[in-house]
């Protein structure tokens, strides 16, 4: 049977979230993935994390197939980065803990990378994805993706921001040492590195709902995406 670990990234602003968002995924993952050797692995990230620490340990009590990890360095890319790391699974999965996308999409975003692909992820962008969201949110994520990352960068993939990913080890060996970032950015530079590698790269249709909440600033993160995609671009790898 294939390993699969699933990193769910969180910090001490999740708390709330956590408990909710892996019961739903145990239950589910019960049913769906009978044919692999699966975890789901708490990744927590940043400083203050006492009460989400002592809530993971509950988790992992309460639920075999449940583990948590802790960094103090802040990010959402340092906690998915730290989970895959650590990881011994032979597929590595990613997603948000608000479950923005459905779970059923689950079982392709695995399959890809078993049939032969080294990353495959989620995109809001493809044809035959159902996504839900607000106007401004997607207007500005249309500039970014299919303007900005081309433009700078000539990525052949769409949807680089999507926090449902999956990687096998080869990626987790030569590519995540190779990125920097620990914040958001960490998944557009390492799309970046493992296209310009020639790692394989596969997008999936998805079903998305935006959560009512995001911690991120479109508008002001956006400005600071741009120089790091500049930096990135004259980068020697």
């Amino acid at each position: 049977m294939k390993t699969v670990d699933i990193i769910l990234p969180v910090y001490s602003g999740n708390l709330n979230e956590l408990e909710r968002s892996v019961k739903t995924q145990i239950e589910f993952y019960n049913k769906i993935l009978k044919n692999y050797k699966w975890n789901v692995v708490i990744s927590i990230n940043g400083k203050n994390a006492e009460q989400i620490i002592g809530l993971s340990k509950r988790l992992s009590e309460k639920y075999k197939n449940v583990r948590y990890l802790y960094t103090e360095i802040p990010g959402k890319g340092s906690g998915v980065i730290n989970g895959w790391t650590r990881s011994n699974a032979e597929i590595r999965g990613y997603m948000d803990i608000d479950l923005a996308v459905d779970l059923k999409c689950l079982p392709e975003l695995i399959k890809k990378i078993e049939f032969g692909y080294d990353i495959s992820i989620g995109s809001r962008y493809n044809k035959d994805s159902k996504v839900k969201r607000s106007f401004k949110r997607k207007l500005i994520s249309i500039f970014y993706h299919l303007f900005l990352l081309k433009l700078i960068l000539n990525t052949k993939y769409n949807d680089a921001q999507c926090g449902f990913k999956a990687i096998n080890k080869r990626v987790a060996e030569k590519i995540l040492p190779l990125v920097q970032d620990k914040n958001w950015f960490f998944e557009s530079e390492l799309l970046y590195i493992a296209q310009r590698k020639g790692m394989k790269i596969k997008e999936i249709p998805i079903i998305w709902n935006e959560g009512r909440f995001s911690s991120i600033n479109l508008l002001k993160v956006i400005p600071q995406f741009f120089i790091k995609m500049i930096k990135l671009r004259f980068r020697k790898l």
